[in-house]
C-alpha cells in the first residue's frame, strides 16, 4: 500500500525566496531569454513522458510557446524539445554560475539553514519511508544525481545517513558544495555522459531530486535506471502541472516560476503513474505539497505594487493573507493538485 503525506509549512519558502517579489522584472527578463533559447530547438513530435505521438495544436500558450497535453499519458508538454544543446546553455554554461544563482547560498550559516529549512525535511521523509517498510537506512548507500550544491546529500548527512556521493554537470556548484559539506563527496559529469552515469551507478538508493524534468530524456534515465542491478529505491521530486500554471497563464508580466525557463514540461499525477509502471517501479510513499498559494500570493502582491497601491494596503494584503496561505495549500495538496510530488520508488526485479 502506497504511504501518502500532505502538506508542509510556506514559512521558509516566504523567507527565501524573497527576491521573487522584489525582482519581479530581473526574473521576467530571464525567463524570457530562456524561452527565446528554448524556441530556436527543434518542434517536439513524441511525448516526453510516454514517447506518443501529441497533437499539434497547443492547449494554451505562454511566453509565446505552445503546451500540449498528451491524450495518452495526460504530461503537460512543451512544443520544443530539450536538445543537449540547450541543456549545456542553461546548467553547463561558464561552470553553471549562472544557473546556481537560483539555489547559492552566500556562506556557510545560509547554506546550512537552507539544508535544514528545505532539504533535511525530504531526507526525514525518504529516511522515514524506508523505516516503515522495514528496510533499514544505515544499511544503505546512496548517489545524489543532479546534486546541484550539494544540499540533499548534506541533509542525508546531517540525518545520520554514510556513504553518500553525488555528481553535476555545474563544476561551479560542485565546488561551492564540497567546501560547504567539507569533504569532496560531488564529482562532475557531462550532459552527455547522462546515461552512462546511470548504467554504472553502483548504490541501493539513487535520489534525483528536482531533476528529471531537467533532462533531455527521461525515459531514457529510467531504462537505465530499470536496468541496473544494483539500484534498488529511487527517489524523486519533480515539478507539476497545478493551480500555479493557471495563474502564470493569466499574468504575463508576474515571473512564471512553475512553467518556464528550463521547466518545458510538467507531470501530472497520470502521468507519473504510467512513466512508472511503463519501467517497472512501484511507488512506495507519496509527498504532495506545493506552493501554489505562495504564488497567488506573489502574483497579487506584484501586480499590486504594478497599480501604485498604497502601503498601508499591501501591509494590510501580508497581514490578512499570509496567515491563511497553508490551510488554503493544504486543501489543494490533499486533492494532489500541488505543484510538486516527492515519491519513493522500488525497482521491481
Amino acid at each position: 500500500m502506497t504511504k501518502k503525506r500532505f502538506g508542509k509549512s510556506s514559512a521558509s519558502l516566504l523567507n527565501q525566496k524573497k527576491s521573487f517579489f522584489s525582482e519581479n522584472k530581473h526574473h521576467v527578463k530571464k525567463q524570457r531569454k530562456i524561452a527565446q533559447l528554448y524556441k530556436k530547438q527543434p518542434k517536439r513530435i513524441c511525448c516526453v513522458n510516454c514517447n506518443k505521438k501529441l497533437r499539434l495544436i497547443p492547449d494554451f500558450v505562454k511566453d509565446s510557446i505552445g503546451y500540449i497535453i498528451c491524450e495518452n499519458c495526460h504530461h503537460l508538454n512543451g512544443e520544443y524539445e530539450k536538445t543537449d544543446e540547450l541543456c549545456d546553455a542553461l546548467y553547463a554554461e561558464n561552470s553553471g554560475e549562472e544557473y546556481a544563482e537560483n539555489y547559492h547560498s552566500k556562506d556557510v550559516e545560509a547554506y546550512n539553514y537552507r539544508t535544514a529549512s528545505i532539504y533535511i525535511p525530504k531526507a526525514e521523509f525518504l529516511h522515514t519511508s524506508l523505516k516503515e517498510k522495514n528496510i533499514n537506512p544505515h544499511d544503505l548507500d546512496y548517489f545524489d544525481f543532479g546534486a546541484g550544491s550539494g544540499y540533499f546529500v548534506s541533509a542525508l548527512k546531517k540525518i545520520g545517513l554514510k556513504n553518500l556521493t553525488g555528481t553535476d554537470v555545474s563544476k561551479y556548484q560542485v565546488e561551492f558544495g564540497n567546501a560547504m559539506i567539507g569533504e569532496n563527496i560531488l564529482s562532475t559529469h557531462t550532459v552527455e555522459e547522462t546515461t552512462s552515469i546511470i548504467r554504472n551507478i553502483s548504490s541501493k538508493v539513487v535520489s534525483m531530486v528536482d531533476v528529471l524534468e531537467h533532462l533531455k530524456s527521461p525515459r531514457d534515465v529510467l531504462l537505465e535506471l530499470k536496468n541496473n542491478k544494483h539500484v534498488d529505491f529511487l527517489f524523486v521530486s519533480v515539478p507539476t502541472f497545478s493551480l500555479s500554471v493557471y495563474l502564470e497563464m493569466i499574468s504575463p508580466d508576474v515571473f512564471h516560476r512553475q512553467l518556464d525557463g528550463d521547466h518545458t514540461h510538467l507531470f501530472t499525477k497520470k502521468s507519473l503513474s504510467y512513466l512508472f509502471k511503463d519501467f517497472s517501479f512501484d511507488i512506495l510513499a507519496e509527498w504532495w505539497f506545493g506552493t501554489d498559494i505562495v504564488d497567488l500570493f506573489r502574483h497579487i502582491s506584484v501586480l499590486m505594487e504594478k497599480i501604485q497601491c498604497s502601503k498601508k494596503l499591501m501591509d494590510l494584503w501580508k497581514k490578512d493573507f499570509i496567515p491563511i496561505i497553508d490551510g488554503m495549500q493544504l486543501e489543494i495538496d490533499k486533492n494532489q493538485f500541488s505543484s510538486q510530488v516527492h515519491m519513493i520508488l522500488k525497482r521491481v526485479k
